[in-house]
């Protein structure tokens, strides 16, 4: 998140933020629904934001949520496990 949030801002000034914001939103929805995010492993599920290219991998306990990771969808897939 660290690197797309800078890489953004250089681009333009305040879309670095506009980034962090909306994978906090999206932080939140998960948080609050797990269960409706795509399982790609058993538990282990992902989400993709809506304004900008990544997705967040992300593992459902009963009482709690583990982000794992914040990909680029461009990254090849072969990096997605290291989200884990």
């Amino acid at each position: 998140m660290n690197a797309a949030f800078f890489w953004y801002e250089l681009r333009r000034p305040g879309l670095g933020e506009a980034f962090v914001g909306e994978c906090h939103l999206l932080f939140q929805a998960i948080a609050q629904r797990p269960q409706t995010y795509r399982e790609v492993l058993p538990r282990r599920r992902r989400a993709l934001l809506r304004r900008f290219p990544f997705l967040v991998f992300f593992e459902a306990f009963d009482d709690r949520v583990a982000i794992h990771g914040v990909v680029h969808v461009r990254q090849s897939p072969s990096v997605w496990p290291n989200a884990w």
